[in-house]
């Protein structure tokens, strides 16, 4: 199944530290782009975070977003300790008194100034970490998800847009002959104007209609353009495969060019510019696969 390279995943647990919520975006890049946005507590953890991202995206833009609502637990581990405000403000008032001050003036405003704020909950342990692969590991699943969901629309679109190259470059094939037909009474019709047919009129004819078959023939471009197509159709069946499409389609518009730039009838020029609004159509498609 193809991929595409824009999507969205979210999943959110209930762990001992807290409510986790992960949030996975990504959008169109050549390569793999990664950003990651974590708590203070779970920064040690970006390593991580990066290796799992990598494992299950090749391309793209990937953004990640991890939110942190502290559990009750944690939230009382963050407070200070109520005994030591006790003896703080003691400590303190004693110092007023000694130094001619009101005591009255310690507070708790003026204590929590010379308050030491030390926790245990500022780095999140490896135990967290268990937690932490677990919430982002669904939402890379719902990530993958969508992203497949989309390949699939893709996939059927491209699917349809080839279809109609194949059945244009059978018209173009139908019609190269007659080119070569109308080059040869065109020619017929200039040389009897400036000379009386004959023999060596004739002849003279021959080789240049010769020369401007050779010149004019698109059988080599009509069958390198059914391999590259073939060879797409292959790709739509999935993988990793947006760089291979790209360049396959590549190769289809030099051999629509090379058709154009070879044929004088106006029906294939007409041909040569349907196909090169489909492959254009594709190309945009095949940007954002992954």
């Amino acid at each position: 199944m193809l991929n595409s390279m824009t999507g969205f995943g979210r999943a959110v647990i209930d762990a001992p530290f807290g409510r986790l919520t992960v949030e996975i975006q990504s959008i169109n890049r050549k390569y793999l782009e990664v950003l990651v946005f974590l708590p203070k507590e779970f920064s040690r953890f970006e390593h991580e975070v990066r290796k799992w991202v990598g494992e299950a995206v090749s391309r793209g833009g990937v953004s990640v977003r991890v939110f942190l609502i502290p559990s009750s637990r944690v939230i009382e581990g963050l407070l200070p300790d109520v005994v030591l405000l006790k003896e703080l403000k003691k400590a303190w008032e004693k110092i007023a008194r000694e130094i001619g001050g009101d005591p009255k003036g310690i507070d708790l405003p003026f204590i929590m100034q010379y308050f030491p704020m030390q926790s245990t909950q500022d780095v999140a342990s490896d135990e967290d970490l268990t937690s932490l692969h677990h919430c982002m590991t669904e939402a890379i699943k719902a990530l993958i998800a969508m992203k497949q969901t989309e390949g699939k629309t893709l996939a059927q679109d491209m699917a349809g847009r080839i279809k109609e190259l194949e059945r244009t470059i059978d018209e173009v094939e139908k019609h190269a002959p007659d080119t070569t037909k109308k080059m040869r009474q065109k020619l017929l019709e200039k040389m009897e104007e400036l000379l009386k047919a004959g023999p060596e009129v004739e002849e003279r004819l021959l080789r240049e209609v010769a020369v401007f078959a050779e010149r004019v023939d698109v059988t080599e471009e009509v069958t390198r353009f059914r391999s590259h197509a073939a060879q797409f159709k292959i790709l739509l069946k999935g993988g990793i495969v947006g760089r291979k499409m790209d360049f396959l389609i590549q190769e289809m518009g030099r051999e629509v060019n090379t058709i154009g730039s070879k044929s004088m009838e106006a029906k294939i020029a007409h041909l040569v510019v349907e196909m090169k609004s489909e492959l254009e159509k594709i190309r945009e498609q095949v940007q954002n696969i992954e």
